[in-house]
């Protein structure tokens, strides 16, 4: 597939930025013999719908594939049941309301270390106050996409004093920002950081290139593949950062090692599948990426 116009000026402009590798090495060391489960993390993924129940799999499946020892999904009841269905692997816990029960995901994370929320939600003000909610009553780190990024647009106190990676793509951050994704790196640069100050949190602007801020250090992620357009991509990312955020990593962290293995994952099924290609494929690759980097 030949690159755009466009894609080729962002990666000229690439081309004159410093670049670091990311060593997964350092963040998967070896483990003691003397482990226990709960060791290495428990996630909670929050959200959902009657329309969306794939990307909770997503979630779940991605941070366990990133070393997470446990994946909760909190979920309405039919995607809750259609998660618990797709894999023995996943926990779930069904709510009996339209999108997950504030009451049911505070109660799971008195347990756990981590939350995933937002995705596959519908978009109502039930829906918001919901998330609302569990945001400001959430003690643990947590990682928002999706519906919950449009729960907080405009609200930046919202988020005041949690640990908190938020994971817009461009038409996200438009809604967070209430400006356009610029075109190029530099612009792009300055605006993943005035974001990241503004909501006072980690932002990643997940596209061909992943865009990192925590207000202060910008880390660009070239890892990826053109194949990489169907659905899926983003909760596989939201759920790797989030096994990294309950295993102790700080939002920066958690955001670069997602971006660099989901990214890294999609070029091995990339170039096996071409234009086949599916967001399932690249999670069955996400182990190849950490044991051989």
């Amino acid at each position: 597939m030949p690159p755009s116009r466009r894609n080729r000026r962002v990666r000229q402009d690439l081309d004159n930025q410093p670049r670091k590798a990311v060593n997964l090495r350092e963040f998967y060391p070896s483990r003691s013999k003397d482990v226990r489960k709960g060791d290495f993390g428990r996630v909670v993924i929050c959200g959902g719908s009657d329309r969306y129940a794939g990307c909770l799999a997503f979630n779940a499946l991605a941070a366990l594939r990133a070393g997470a020892d446990l994946a909760i999904v909190a979920a309405p009841r039919r995607a809750a049941d259609i998660v618990a269905g797709y894999s023995p692997d996943l926990i779930t816990v069904p709510c009996d309301t339209p999108f997950p029960d504030p009451d049911i995901t505070i109660e799971l994370l008195q347990n756990a270390d981590s939350l995933v929320m937002g995705c596959g939600v519908t978009r109502t003000p039930g829906s918001h106050r919901a998330l609302l909610d569990i945001i400001q009553r959430c003690k643990t780190p947590m990682v928002l996409d999706a519906e919950a990024l449009h729960a907080i647009a405009g609200t930046p106190d919202t988020i005041k004093g949690k640990q908190a990676l938020l994971t817009p793509n461009a038409g996200e951050y438009q809604v967070l920002s209430k400006s356009p994704w610029p075109e190029n790196v530099d612009a792009k640069k300055t605006a993943v950081q005035t974001l990241a100050k503004q909501y006072k949190a980690t932002v990643i602007v997940k596209g061909a290139v992943d865009f990192v801020s925590d207000g202060e250090r910008v880390h660009l992620d070239t890892a990826g593949s053109p194949y990489m357009t169907k659905g899926g991509y983003g909760d596989l990312l939201a759920g790797v950062a989030g096994a990294h955020l309950a295993r102790g990593r700080n939002p920066f962290d958690a955001a670069k090692l997602a971006a660099f293995i989901v990214g890294k994952a999609g070029e091995l099924a990339g170039a096996w599948f071409g234009e086949s290609v599916l967001a399932s494929d690249v999670l069955s690759h996400i182990d190849l990426v950490i044991r051989l980097h």
